[in-house]
C-alpha cells in the first residue's frame, strides 16, 4: 500500500493546519472487494470523484472536499494501475450469497447459499466448469445482456466442497441476477485480469483460441453463432473418445491446459 498524507485548514481563515493520512493500493492484489465494487462505478461512471477517493484511501470525506482540483488529480494519479487490466490470477470479490431460494429454502434457513470464487490460479476449476464459465462471459462481451453475466458468475460460484453440473446454472443465475449489478459487473472485470493471466500462463493455448476466433471471425458460418471457441477445442482434444468426455470435463483446467501445452510443443518438434 502506498502511503499519503494530507495537510489542511480545520478553519479556513484560521492559519493552523492539521494532518490526516490514507493509503492506496498499488496493484491489483492489494485492491479489496469494497474497492474493486468501486473501481466498477468507475468504469460505468456511477460515483464522484471524491467517493471514489475515499473508498480508495480511506481518507474522510470532509478532508477529502477540502482539497481543489490538482490536488485531487494528483491523488487520482496514484491509481494509475486500474486503466492498465494487467494480469492477475484470484478474484478479490471471494463470496457471493444468493437471495432466499425458494425450494431449497429449508436447507439454507432465512437467508439463501453462500457462494464461494474459485481459488487462486482457478485451482479446482474444472475443464467443463471453465468451458461453461468462459462461453457465458464471452457472450456478454459480445451482448451485454445481463442473462450471460448471471449464468458466467453462476458457473463460478459454489458452495464448499459444491461439485460443478450444468443445472446448477439454470437453477441460480435468476438469483445471482438479485445481487447488486456493479458487484456482479466487478466481478467479470476481475475474470478480465485473470483471463490475462491465462494467457501468460498458456500462450500456446490462448494463441490458438485466439487464432480460430479471428478464422471464424472472417469465415463466419452461415445460420451458426458459437461465441466461444472451447466446445471445438474441447471435441479436437477428445477426439473419436467419447465414452470418456465426462472424464476429460472433470479434470482440473489447469491440468488439462498443461496436457495441451506440452501436446502443441510435441507435435511443433515433429513438424
Amino acid at each position: 500500500m502506498k502511503p499519503v498524507t494530507i495537510k489542511y485548514r480545520p478553519i479556513s481563515f484560521i492559519p493552523a493546519y492539521r494532518t490526516v493520512s490514507g493509503s492506496f493500493p498499488e496493484n491489483w492484489g492489494e485492491v479489496s472487494a469494497k474497492q474493486l465494487i468501486a473501481i466498477a462505478c468507475v468504469y460505468k461512471k456511477r460515483i464522484s470523484d471524491l467517493a471514489f477517493l475515499k473508498a480508495m484511501s480511506c481518507l474522510p470525506m470532509r478532508v477529502l472536499k477540502r482539497t481543489d482540483d490538482y490536488e485531487r488529480f494528483k491523488l487520482m494519479e496514484q491509481l494509475e494501475f486500474i486503466s492498465d487490466r494487467r494480469a492477475f490470477h484470484e478474484f478479490i470479490i471471494k463470496e457471493i450469497r444468493l437471495s432466499k431460494l425458494i425450494r431449497p429454502a429449508r436447507e439454507y434457513g432465512m437467508r439463501g447459499p453462500l457462494l464461494h470464487a474459485p481459488e487462486a490460479k482457478l485451482k479446482g476449476v474444472t475443464f467443463g466448469q471453465f468451458i461453461f464459465a468462459d462461453t457465458y462471459f464471452s457472450n456478454y462481451l459480445e451482448s451485454n445482456d445481463e442473462n450471460d453475466l448471471n449464468k458466467f458468475i453462476a458457473a463460478l460460484y459454489l458452495r464448499v466442497d459444491e461439485k460443478f453440473d450444468e443445472s446448477l446454472i439454470k437453477a441460480r443465475y435468476a438469483y445471482v441476477g438479485k445481487i447488486d449489478q456493479t458487484t456482479r459487473e466487478a466481478i467479470a472485470i476481475n475474470y478480465q485480469l485473470i483471463h490475462e493471466w491465462l494467457s501468460l500462463a498458456y500462450p500456446l493455448i490462448f494463441q490458438k483460441r485466439n487464432e480460430l476466433v479471428d478464422s471464424e471471425t472472417r469465415n463466419p458460418q452461415p445460420g451458426t453463432r458459437d461465441s466461444s471457441p472451447w466446445i471445438k477445442i474441447f471435441q479436437n482434444f477428445v477426439g473419436d473418445d467419447i465414452l470418456h468426455d465426462d472424464q476429460w470435463a472433470d479434470k482440473p483446467i489447469n491440468t488439462i491446459f498443461q496436457y495441451m501445452t506440452r501436446k502443441y510443443k510435441e507435435n511443433a518438434r515433429k513438424h
